[in-house]
């Protein structure tokens, strides 16, 4: 296949990761310059929380736990050269080790919270049987893909898979069979893909592919894989299970995903009304590349 169009958002996190060190770093420095320079009697320990919160937020708990431990020695280093003085050296110890608790504790806490939205965005985000995308997510998803596409003038192809047989599946061997099964389905559209297609389990036994930047021959190589190891692997079972994938090339990208799906969908149709366990796959908007 031809390269891959690049997806934008592992740039766009490393970038906002490496923004929220480098400006913790310089928050802490310069609250640590302003704890010397405002001397030993004003207590302006709680803005390290600030740069904490913002490397807990971005780098989890190792961002928590590195902003705690810089904060407590630029607490520790600021108040001696301002002069603070204690009864005796342990207090130095003492007084550190209890501040870099807490500033640690609190970037803990943040770091789980983060950790948690993100769990549940997931979750949301995720069909619970196959881990594929639901169909919010993949709408969402390729809402970002198509308008690059676009831009860039290269192809998108869009499949759509249903299951021939899936419900003398259910019907006769379970559900937990079924499930199996749909499990089984989602594994070997990920082999047969690339990181940056999209495939999602639109619900029931429906499937949907999306390959950015795939033109007839490359998409129908890995539409045609699915639907070969599918057959391969449930040709030996009680009940063989195969797919029909209706599938279209878009030279010139489409404005709107749901036409794209009644396109595919269509000539997935097409493919059970020709004997089922088959790939329909067409071109529209031009000849492809």
């Amino acid at each position: 296949m031809s390269q891959p169009l690049a997806p934008a958002h592992p740039a766009r996190r490393r970038m906002r990761l490496l923004a929220a060190w480098v400006a913790s770093v310089v928050a802490i420095a310069v609250i640590g310059w302003v704890d010397f320079a405002s001397g030993t009697e004003l207590r302006i320990f709680p803005l390290y929380y600030l740069p904490i919160s913002l490397l807990a937020w971005h780098a989890g708990r190792t961002g928590a736990v590195v902003g705690a431990a810089l904060s407590a020695l630029a607490w520790e280093e600021s108040n001696v050269l301002a002069g603070l003085q204690f009864s005796y050296e342990g207090m130095w110890v003492a007084n550190t080790v209890f501040l870099g608790l807490s500033f640690a504790t609190v970037g803990y806490l943040i770091a789980s919270l983060r950790a948690g939205m993100v769990r549940e965005r997931g979750l949301s985000r995720t069909d619970p049987l196959t881990g594929l995308l639901n169909r919010r997510a993949f709408y969402e998803e390729a809402a970002l893909v198509l308008p690059l596409c676009r831009r860039k003038g290269r192809p998108v192809t869009l499949a759509y898979m249903d299951l021939d047989n899936f419900k003398v599946v259910n019907d006769t061997l379970g559900h937990q069979a079924g499930d199996d099964l749909l499990r089984r389905v989602a594994g070997l559209m990920r082999a047969s893909t690339r990181p940056s297609d999209l495939c999602s389990r639109l619900g029931g036994d429906e499937f949907a592919v999306l390959l950015p930047d795939a033109d007839l021959r490359e998409a129908g190589v890995a539409l045609e894989r699915i639907r070969s190891l599918l057959a391969e692997t449930t040709a030996g079972g009680r009940r063989p299970v195969t797919g029909s994938i209706g599938a279209v090339t878009f030279i010139t990208v489409p404005e709107s995903l749901q036409s794209m799906l009644l396109e595919a969908d269509a000539r997935m149709y097409a493919a059970k009304r020709e004997g089922k366990n088959r790939l329909r796959h067409e071109v529209q908007g031009g000849a492809a590349g």
